[in-house]
């Protein structure tokens, strides 16, 4: 049996910011299950579509020059389950032997779908580790816990939710032999030195914030020990040259402990490595701070999301505005510098509050501002409350990329809060006394190209051009 796995294209409307600041992720879910595929003796490749600006047809055509394919796997956030669906069209014609497999987030919620309409042969709901090594084994369909898959007589079948979690400590680093990794970058601003990468070292978050999805992976929270992401930096440095590391796990900093040990080992092993994290404003303190930065931590990403109480409670937050005044201190008394992230249009906003938000963002002492419109992601809480109260605008999932209004709130348009979404750039990023005082009054390159190149993005934002990514 061979698997090819595929990370499908995303289209990115050139007026969409993160067209300009969005990093390039190695696919690290496909990675690992292909790393894991080969130690169980299953060949495998990987297509990483993104990273390649491939559409699905030269998608096609790649694997179709690398010869026959049993089983083709194909993961999918909701922006990409379009290009995703006409992938799995294109290899049901170009390849009528093989069975079409989905997984990742959007395919484990509408998972009966995708089969009922022969989209899919097979869908893994949550975690595959254990559901792809069975299904190369060969092992009975009925048998393979989280499967969805279509019997002889075209019945759907629902299989039993795998109880048993994946042991990160257990498993192979990623294939990153199979990737191209001269095509991966962290987000614009989030690295001081190239080449720079994105790993995730943890699966879940100590949060619950209603527009999060937790169903993938469970709600407790698993790591990878200290010592083996020390290694996996150590093994990205010698075979690829990596001298930084974005750390994209939902909150880096949730285990005091891993992250102190982590700490020790680069600076009692003196490795040169510069990284970034993201982290809640209520799982730092001074003394692991300052560790960070000696470490070689130089910027860390909290999610502010609003400056008004009332909206984080309802998102369920669980922070209050009067957390970030000490953090925000803290982390720039060591040297860290800050990325703020902020929500604009969730559940109880107003007019006011988008603009006091905005207006809250400049106040803080954060070198830089993601603004993003908030979105109700399928199989979150905050879908289901945006359903229940008719407030969802439409189900194209394309449009569901955090910069177009989704729903339509009681009292507030969404014509209003598309427009003080591309006001917020303007106003954070092209006050004069930013520009001169943290880009160029710095006479750093790489801060003075990270301004050039939001500023692109600001202007972009009001042309309409859709390019594929």
């Amino acid at each position: 049996m061979r698997f090819l796995l595929i990370n499908p294209s995303r289209t990115v409307e050139r007026n969409n910011i993160w067209s300009v600041i969005n990093s390039m992720t190695p696919p690290v879910g496909l990675a690992v299950l292909a790393a894991l595929l080969e130690q169980h003796g299953t060949p495998t490749d990987i297509i990483d579509a993104q990273a390649l600006q491939l559409t699905p047809e030269e998608v096609v055509e790649l694997a179709s020059s690398n010869g026959i394919y049993d089983i083709i796997g194909i993961t999918a956030t909701t922006p990409e389950i379009g290009s995703a669906t006409i992938t799995a069209q294109l290899f049901r014609k170009a390849f009528p032997q093989a069975r079409i497999l989905f997984g990742g987030v959007h395919p484990t919620i509408f998972h009966r779908e995708l089969v009922e309409e022969c989209v899919a042969d097979f869908v893994i709901r949550g975690e595959g580790e254990g559901p792809i090594v069975a299904l190369a084994a060969n092992d009975p369909l009925s048998e393979i816990a989280s499967l969805t898959w279509r019997s002889a007589v075209g019945e759907v079948v629902i299989n039993p939710l795998n109880e048993k979690r994946a042991d990160l400590n257990s498993l192979p680093l990623p294939a990153y032999d199979k990737l191209p990794m001269d095509k991966y970058r962290s987000a614009l601003g989030a690295a001081r030195h190239s080449p720079s990468l994105g790993i995730i070292t943890s699966r879940g978050c100590p949060g619950s914030c209603t527009f999060c999805y937790s169903g993938m992976f469970g709600k407790q929270i698993r790591y990878v020990a200290a010592e083996l992401v020390y290694d996996h930096i150590i093994f990205l440095q010698k075979h690829y040259g990596i001298k930084e590391i974005s750390f994209y796990d939902d909150t880096f900093t949730s285990d005091r402990e891993r992250i102190i040990t982590l700490c020790q080992l680069i600076i009692e092993n003196r490795t040169a490595v510069s990284w970034s994290c993201f982290a809640r404003v209520d799982t730092v303190d001074q003394e692991l701070l300052y560790l960070m930065r000696r470490a070689g931590c130089h910027q860390i990403m909290y999610g502010f999301e609003s400056s008004d109480d009332k909206i984080l409670k309802t998102i369920n937050k669980r922070v209050t505005t009067g957390n970030y005044a000490d953090t925000i201190k803290m982390t720039r008394s060591v040297g860290i510098d800050i990325r703020g992230a902020f929500m604009l249009g969730s559940p109880e906003e107003t007019e006011q509050s988008l603009i006091n938000t905005i207006n809250f963002s400049t106040q803080l002492d954060i070198q830089y501002a993601i603004f993003n419109i908030t979105t109700p992601y399928p199989g979150t809480a905050l879908y289901t409350w945006a359903n229940k109260h008719n407030c969802l605008i439409h189900s194209d999932w394309e449009k569901y990329d955090l910069a177009h209004p989704i729903m339509e709130l009681p009292g507030l348009p969404s014509k209003t809060v598309e427009m003080h979404y591309r006001r917020a750039y303007r106003v954070f990023y092209l006050r004069p006394g930013y520009i001169f005082g943290r880009l160029f009054g710095m006479l750093s390159p790489a801060l003075i190209k990270t301004g050039w190149e939001v500023f692109k993005g600001i202007i972009l934002m009001s042309g309409k051009i859709k390019h594929s990514r």
